[in-house]
């Protein structure tokens, strides 16, 4: 990260993509149609980095990227293909920000962006819509991703927005679980609606291999989702979801005896990987081990610490390189066997609420200061990263689960 910094020089260059395990960062800006949603990873991770270190170099580096996001919760200024884009951007880089310094400026952008993607709810379809171009009428997007960019509306509707956030929300999460969560677990990536009556016009894919395969970062994306809908709501349906997401991505690996998935789980022949998937796969099972609890808790918290293990063989160890892993999948946009930032952020995220779950400290809700853990001592995180690079951590895997039941 040090030396991402270094190169990139300050925000004015662009914001990290992909690519870094070569030593060239790809860039880009908030406003660009298909990479904007981007651009809160970076400094996203350099808030987890003062996390986990309590330097004031990690802080001072992530006011510095968080402040020219600040400008973007409103869906339509600057213009993106995906106006909920912004529950990327400014969740992982003011989220962090505020839950770590409880900044007023932060609150206040989070606020902004939770009435912003009010904005875009359709109550007849029951979902904020995705994707503002390439659909044309009557067609109403809702994609899988979406899932991760509820956060402000959540947090926003107990913490001085508008009470009707959390219902938005609520009623957004079961519209995609009843219409992209299939009854075995796998997740299509696009539901697609009629605005006006609200009707199932199809389900489709653009990232995955086909409109009925299981795209594994989609299906990351909403294993991660479904657990926060279920800490911000209680709404046991959430948490069922998320333990039948986890069940299959899981089963999936445990049956190609692998611990990180291929870009997508039907694709024939062998199929390149992507560590991005794992990384947030695995992040979201350690949230879901803090809220499942009990002996299926413990399951998937062995599913958590066995993906992140697999994942310390593809630490990125080039001398030129400036990533964390290497491996990434985006297909015909950056490539395949790439570093992607959001597999840096997701990996350091897990790692951090792992670190809370082996020290028996409370895992983090949002972006609620109330809810900050404790930072770890610097000797602590860099044993972690060294296990994790497989230096220690062989020793420390627990058993692969045997059941999935």
């Amino acid at each position: 990260m040090t030396k991402t910094l270094t190169s990139l020089g300050s925000p004015a260059s662009g914001y990290p993509v992909s690519g870094g395990d070569s030593g060239t960062w790809t860039k880009t800006v908030p406003s660009s149609n298909g990479e904007g949603w981007t651009t809160g990873f970076f400094p996203g991770e350099l808030w987890l980095l003062y996390q986990a270190t309590g330097s004031t170099q990690w802080l001072t580096a992530a006011q510095t990227w968080t402040a020219p996001l600040l400008s973007q919760t409103s869906p339509g200024s600057p213009s993106r293909v995906d106006p909920t884009d912004i529950g990327f951007i400014i969740g992982t880089s003011v989220g962090n920000g505020y839950r770590l310094t409880g900044n007023p400026t932060y609150s206040a952008a989070l606020l902004a962006t939770g009435a912003s993607l009010a904005s875009l709810y359709n109550p007849t379809v029951g979902a904020v819509r995705s994707w503002c171009c390439g659909f044309g009428p009557p067609s109403y997007p809702v994609i899988i991703d979406s899932m991760m960019t509820l956060g402000p509306l959540q947090w926003g509707a107990t913490n001085g927005g508008s009470s009707a956030w959390a219902t938005i929300a609520a009623t957004h999460a079961q519209t995609v679980a009843t219409n992209l969560v299939r009854s075995d677990g796998s997740t299509g990536e696009v539901a697609d609606f009629n605005p006006t009556t609200g009707a199932l016009l199809g389900v489709t894919t653009f990232a995955g291999y086909s409109n009925t395969s299981t795209w594994a970062r989609g299906e990351a994306w909403a294993l991660y989702g479904f657990v926060q809908a279920y800490q911000t709501s209680d709404n046991s349906t959430f948490l069922s979801t998320a333990e039948e997401i986890a069940n299959y991505f899981v089963g999936e690996l445990v049956a190609d005896n692998t611990w990180i998935p291929p870009w997508d789980f039907d694709a024939p022949g062998t199929q390149p990987v992507d560590t991005s998937a794992a990384a947030i796969a695995a992040d979201g099972l350690v949230m879901l081990s803090t809220v499942a609890g009990g002996t299926l808790g413990a399951m998937y918290l062995t599913d958590a610490e066995n993906i992140l293990g697999a994942l310390g063989g593809y630490l990125d160890t080039s001398p030129s390189g400036e990533a964390v892993l290497t491996d990434g999948y985006t297909g015909t946009v950056h490539g395949t066997n790439t570093a992607l930032i959001y597999g840096d952020y997701y990996f350091t995220e897990a790692l951090l609420r792992l670190q809370n779950v082996l020290d028996g400290e409370p895992d983090w809700v949002f972006y609620s200061p109330a809810a900050t853990s404790a930072v770890p001592e610097p000797a602590t995180w860099t044993m972690m990263l060294l296990g994790f690079a497989g230096l220690g951590f062989a020793g420390y895997r627990r058993r692969p689960r045997s059941s999935r039941a």
